[in-house]
């Protein structure tokens, strides 16, 4: 009977470390092999630690068999970086030691039985077993509120690794002196719980590294978009400058082949006629100002507007773009067109407008978009509605890149129906 009872919270236990590690990392699989592996590292674990209790193996010993058992799960059939599956599987297990240690002493405080009787069929074991198992589920679920699963330096996380597996080594020690020394429950308690902070500080480690991570991969991604911008502001430039000339040089050439028509009014004569005041349009510049890489973008995007129904408006006041560099004119302005833009073909009203001034030594911008309903009442941060968040997000954040490298300021509001992008560099 007692056998069973103890095989059965075993079970228990270990059925939840499993269930931690999948909802932590998450299944590779979503076939068989998912449910496989679930099962067979329950069971694997389960008979272990029935096995070598009835060796009476050193409890340390026993604690590193569970953390390669949890970290080949982890490998094999869960997702995730191997050395966060190494860290996780190694501090998990301390949280068991540290559970089962820091009940056994509170127990013991309560009842002051002895710590004999903890091991035995009593109503101290069965409290202590109530005890443990929910600060257990307890320590998984807040775990799991804070996990991160961004890798950082190899070298790292096998030192961090290192730490709870000290921490187990430590609780295994202490538990032994609390069996033979009972009376120092209070000063082992205190070592315990010391052991246990230095444990949490660790993964408070892991977590402010994982951050970081995080963040440095997003600069990268962010930094590898802005200068891949640039690089298209600057072939648009370029592009433009092409087309202007080829429409330039194909108007003289069409002209000059009508003066050599003797006929006027024959088929070739009224053709000429047609491309030239239709076609040719279609690549004129619907917007001119003195700077020719805010034409070359602007007109790009115009065209866009034209050919979806939006209905553009733009007012650049001369020299208001003189102190800002070409590669940025285009990214920023690229970025503004192309939020406006998806915003406003969503609407009804299909309206843009764009109001660039000078302001002293710096540059004043305001775009504008008619909007059905707030966007920003629920997306302050202006964040991706895309599903594919990795890939997208971009526009607003290289927005924000160049404000911040002319020290200026961005604001995003929302009136009458049109949303607004404020910015002064």
């Amino acid at each position: 009977m007692v056998n069973a009872f103890e095989i059965g919270v075993n079970i228990f236990e270990e059925l939840v470390i499993t269930l931690f590690m999948v909802l932590y990392f998450g299944n590779k699989y979503n076939d068989w092999r998912k449910h496989f592996g679930f099962f067979l590292t329950t069971i694997v674990a389960v008979l272990s630690i029935t096995f070598f209790n009835s060796k009476s193996a050193y409890e340390g010993f026993l604690g590193l068999i569970f953390i390669a058992i949890y970290f080949f799960y982890a490998l094999i059939f869960l997702k995730g970086n191997k050395y966060i599956e190494l860290f996780i599987a190694a501090f998990i297990n301390s949280i068991v030691y540290f559970i089962a240690l820091f009940s056994s002493l509170i127990v013991n405080m309560i009842f002051n039985n002895g710590s004999g009787q903890l091991y035995e069929m009593s109503i101290d074991r069965i409290i202590l077993i109530v005890m443990s198992k929910i600060l257990f589920i307890l320590s998984c679920i807040l775990l799991l509120k804070f996990k991160f699963n961004n890798v950082t330096k190899k070298e790292t996380m096998i030192l961090l690794s290192i730490m709870p597996i000290i921490t187990m080594l430590s609780m295994v020690g202490i538990m032994s002196a609390f069996i033979e020394h009972d009376d120092l429950k209070n000063e082992l308690l205190l070592a315990a719980v010391s052991v246990m902070l230095a444990n949490i500080l660790t993964y408070y480690l892991f977590i402010k590294m994982s951050k970081d991570a995080e963040q440095e991969s997003k600069i990268a991604a962010l930094e590898q978009r802005y200068e891949s911008e640039k690089k298209y502001a600057k072939s648009v430039k370029e592009l433009y400058k092409k087309t202007c000339a080829i429409r330039h040089n194909m108007i003289e050439h069409f002209q000059t082949i009508g003066g050599l028509l003797t006929d006027k009014d024959s088929k070739a004569m009224k053709y000429l006629q047609k491309i030239t005041k239709t076609n040719l349009d279609e690549i004129k510049a619907l917007v001119k100002t003195d700077n020719d890489c805010f034409d070359a973008i602007a007109n790009i995007k115009l065209a866009i507007c034209n050919n979806i129904g939006i209905k553009p408006q733009i007012r650049v006041m001369k020299h208001s773009l003189d102190k800002v560099q070409p590669d940025d004119i285009g990214v920023l302005f690229g970025n503004l067109f192309d939020n406006a833009i998806e915003a406003s073909e969503k609407t009804a009203d299909k309206r843009i407008e764009l109001d660039v001034q000078k302001q002293g030594d710096r540059c004043s911008i305001l775009m504008m978009n008619s909007i059905d309903e707030s966007v920003l009442e629920n997306n302050k941060e202006l964040s991706t509605t895309k599903e594919d968040k990795e890939k997208h997000g971009f526009g607003v954040k290289s927005i924000k890149l160049i404000v911040e490298k002319y020290d200026g300021i961005i604001q995003y509001f929302e009136e009458n129906g049109y949303f607004y992008c404020d910015i002064i560099i």
